[in-house]
């Protein structure tokens, strides 16, 4: 959500995006972005599909839904009022409450009354939660040093410069948005 406003998305079909209401849009290029922009995204779903071909998957816990699995990354941060989790994924706070409940049913998140402020809820990872979000990151983690196994010197160091770019650039990005 940029400004208020939810923004489209790339779509997994290539040359497609999701408008903000869901529905699908063929795009020949993205308007805005130039060739370069592009030309590093094409590269990067070849990478994922490469990746993907190349391996199993070795989850942990496939009943987490991806809705769910993001509940479980921002609290990864630390415990969050519901009201500001609901901002953060941009949906209601029903819709959150189901989430979180069936979380809780898990027992990947524990859910309390703010003590300082009875109308908050507050939500928070069970140990369970930790483990599980630290089993996905293992494997993202082992994944990229076979990866990385595979590049010579230089070729480690063009990817640990552009690591250090694409950070900076989060950060910046992440600095803008609303919180």
């Amino acid at each position: 959500m940029r400004d208020g406003q939810r923004v489209s998305y790339t779509s997994a079909r290539p040359k497609h995006s999701v408008a903000p209401e869901g529905s699908l849009i063929t795009n020949e290029t993205t308007p805005r972005a130039p060739d370069d922009v592009d030309s590093v995204v094409d590269g990067y779903r070849d990478l994922i599909q490469a990746l993907a071909g190349a391996r199993t998957p070795e989850l942990p816990d496939s009943s987490v839904t991806m809705a769910q699995m993001k509940v479980l990354m921002l609290l990864s941060g630390g415990e969050a009022r519901m009201s500001d989790l609901a901002h953060q994924l941009a949906i209601s706070a029903s819709s959150l409450s189901s989430l979180v409940e069936r979380l809780v049913e898990a027992d990947l998140a524990r859910r309390r009354e703010d003590e300082r402020d009875r109308r908050n809820v507050l939500v928070s990872l069970t140990e369970a939660g930790f483990e599980l979000l630290d089993t996905f990151q293992e494997l993202g983690i082992h994944h990229l040093r076979e990866l990385l196994t595979q590049l010579d010197d230089e070729g480690l160091q063009t990817v640990n410069q552009a690591i250090d770019l694409l950070v900076a650039a989060a950060r910046r990005l992440s600095a803008e948005e609303p919180r």
